[in-house]
Order: structure tokens, then sequence, then C-alpha cells
């Protein structure tokens, strides 16, 4: 009984340790992109939504995830400057790309996010 303990113990325990590792369920886009007076509502990335349907690798660089995102296009780190207008490399190869890659429908659609 003892070691049936043990090993329940061990395996709650790691269990706790992996749902610990998945980042936060919602993201505020202007705070990683550092964008101090949006023009449009603040997106509340649904990061837990998105780890249901996505390997980490798909959007971060790193496996277990981390600031570092990948360009969707190119698989290469998403480089992205200022963040300024409708064209920039948040939404063009990153969020786009991947809806686009995905057939995500409104995938592109300014309200679809921007809530």
């Amino acid at each position: 009984m003892k070691k049936l303990f043990v090993i329940m113990s061990i395996m709650i325990f790691a269990v706790i340790a992996y749902a610990a590792q998945k980042g936060p369920e919602t993201i505020k886009m202007t705070e990683v992109f550092n964008v101090p007076n949006p023009t449009k509502k603040v997106v509340e990335f649904p990061h837990a939504f998105h780890q249901t349907k996505n390997e980490c690798t798909e959007c971060h660089m790193n496996p277990d995830g981390g600031k570092a995102l990948k360009n969707i296009k190119t698989g290469e780190k998403l480089e992205v400057g200022k963040v300024s207008g409708i064209m920039n490399p948040v939404h063009k190869d990153f969020c786009w790309a991947c809806h686009t890659k995905k057939n995500v429908p409104q995938g592109k659609s300014c309200n679809k996010c921007h809530k």
C-alpha cells in the first residue's frame, strides 16, 4: 500500500508540473509586442484554447514555449519591430499566416481577435 501511495504521489506531481509549464490561459498581445497606444481593441489571445489545437513548436521556437515566436511562413524567429497599422509582421507572418495555413474561418477578420 505504501508503494502505491508513493507512485500515485509522483504521478500527481508530474501532472501538476506538466500543466504548470503550459503558460497562461490568455495573453494580452499589446504587452507581448509592446504596443503602448493601440488603435483597435486589445487582443486577448486565448493561449489555452490554441494549445488544444496546436503543438508548442508550431508557434514557438523552443518546444517548451517561451517568448521567442516563430515566423509561420519561414520557420525562422519572428522579427517584429514596431507594431503599427494592419500590415505588420504579427499579422502577416504569425496570426494570419497560421490561420491561412490551418484554414480558419474568418482568419483575417479584425473583429475575430480585436473584440
